[in-house]
């Protein structure tokens, strides 16, 4: 779709009453340091650490073994050293969205989603550091990731019936399906959560395009984050036997050209972040 398109959808959603939370204010203080070039770990780990949510979502990523590290890091200006800072203000912003989020009435069913965009956020890391892909970021494919069906929790929040359909079906659902049962699109709503929260354009678009039909008439940029999502999601649907029709009809090839020149092809990279 265009972008005419998307902004009819967005007018339609917003005028069926969906809402998209504004940013805490422990999460602008973060991002306000991003226009400080002298700001570095010591001025990060300040601001985050007034807020103990973030500063756990910080301690969590940097402890895990995905990051690499021969022992988890003992401050929070350690965890963010090892992180790097765009990966931790990445870490910030969705850790701020989840919290921005919080429903006592939801509280099965976000964690459920936020378990399983962390899951992904996981293998999109440790998938970007195994492969080596050149030039493709480390905090954007992050993003992409974390934020992908950040849409679903929306929808989820202020539409029941959605959340009722989302419960009802017990193993991860077909959110394209979903979406179609209530003439809606967690996608869009994605988007419009990155527009509001002012995540950089590249993951805004693979947001709004990891369910895309044709990926080839992509930006490059945009599809190969959009790729990196959905083979973490083709590794979370091998694990659990679930429906992977997606990847075999739309993604799967397009993965074969991004990892074609990457330190290990498709194959060695299933292998590899399956295990036995």
């Amino acid at each position: 779709m265009s972008e005419a398109d998307d902004n009819k959808l967005i007018e339609a959603i917003l005028a069926s009453g969906v809402k998209i939370p504004p940013m805490p204010a422990a999460l602008l203080d973060v991002l306000a340091l991003e226009d400080n070039y002298a700001a570095g770990p010591r001025e990060y780990a300040a601001a985050i650490g007034r807020d103990p949510p973030l500063a756990g979502a910080v301690f969590r990523v940097a402890g895990s073994p995905v990051m690499g590290a021969r022992t988890k890091p003992e401050s929070l200006e350690q965890a963010i050293t090892v992180l790097g800072l765009r990966t931790t203000v990445a870490v910030a912003r969705s850790e701020g969205l989840r919290g921005a989020l919080r429903d006592p009435k939801l509280e099965s069913l976000i964690n459920t989603l936020w378990q399983r965009m962390n899951a992904v956020a996981d293998l999109v890391l440790a998938t970007v550091r195994i492969a080596r892909l050149h030039g493709l970021r480390e905090d954007l494919a992050f993003q992409a990731a974390i934020f992908h069906d950040c849409g679903v929790a929306i929808l989820c929040r202020c539409d029941p019936a959605y959340a009722r359909g989302f419960g009802a079906i017990g193993a991860w659902p077909d959110l394209t399906a979903l979406d179609a049962a209530y003439h809606t699109d967690h996608a869009v709503v994605g988007l419009m959560v990155a527009r509001n929260w002012q995540l950089p354009l590249d993951v805004a678009q693979a947001i709004r395009q990891h369910h895309a039909t044709h990926p080839e008439t992509l930006p490059e940029s945009v599809r190969a984050l959009s790729v990196l999502v959905q083979f973490a999601c083709h590794l979370l649907a091998q694990r659990s036997r679930a429906d992977d029709s997606e990847w075999e009809n739309v993604w799967k090839v397009h993965a074969e050209v991004l990892f074609h020149h990457a330190s290990m092809g498709l194959a060695g990279l299933e292998e590899r972040l399956l295990g036995p």
